[in-house]
């Protein structure tokens, strides 16, 4: 602390690590990892249709979407971003007409739609935005219509990534959806 001291910076004494989790981090219940267990899981939603795209969110605010086939799966797990919060969501509907006669008269939605070559987009609107965020998904292969708006759209499953030794060190969590608090119960249980 003194050679700290001599380089004119000011240390302090710390009772616990700044990369703990507190107590009102803990609250929230045991965080799922993005591990094996969770890609079985997915595998198996993906492959009895209940699941198609994955949101991998490597940054607050910035979302990268994954089409999620039983073929694209492995190849889409071994390249996200380390430590990423992961949402997976329904397949995109193909009656992309019926997805645009959903969106609202007003507030903000995440319109999410696959083009041609497989790559899936997402842009968040308001109403304002949205003769322009119509144009862009009319012309997709694809599509859905999220909100933004807590507890309206809700992803089937949630996870973060834990580093290459399988210990999840991210501090950032996700909202549990029913099938995270299953999966919480089935790990006390067991």
């Amino acid at each position: 602390m003194a050679h700290t001291r001599a380089l004119g910076l000011f240390p302090e004494r710390a009772d616990a690590s700044p990369y703990a989790f507190g107590a009102d981090e803990e609250e929230h219940g045991v965080q799922r990892p993005g591990d094996d267990d969770f890609w079985a899981d997915l595998h198996r939603a993906v492959a009895t249709g209940r699941a198609g795209i994955l949101e991998e969110t490597h940054l607050e605010g910035a979302s990268r979407w994954h089409h999620l086939t039983s073929d694209t799966i492995d190849a889409v797990r071994a390249g996200l971003t380390p430590r990423a919060r992961l949402a997976a969501w329904p397949p995109l509907s193909t009656d992309i007409d019926a997805v645009l006669r959903t969106l609202p008269a007003d507030g903000l939605v995440e319109g999410v739609w696959q083009d041609d070559d497989g790559n899936v987009s997402s842009a968040i609107a308001d109403e304002a935005e949205f003769p322009e965020l119509s144009a862009r998904m009319s012309r997709a292969r694809a599509a859905a219509l999220l909100s933004v708006y807590a507890g309206e759209s809700v992803p089937l499953c949630t996870a973060v990534l834990p580093d290459n030794d399988g210990v999840l060190r991210a501090r950032w969590r996700t909202e549990p959806t029913p099938s995270d608090r299953d999966w919480a119960l089935r790990q006390t249980q067991g």
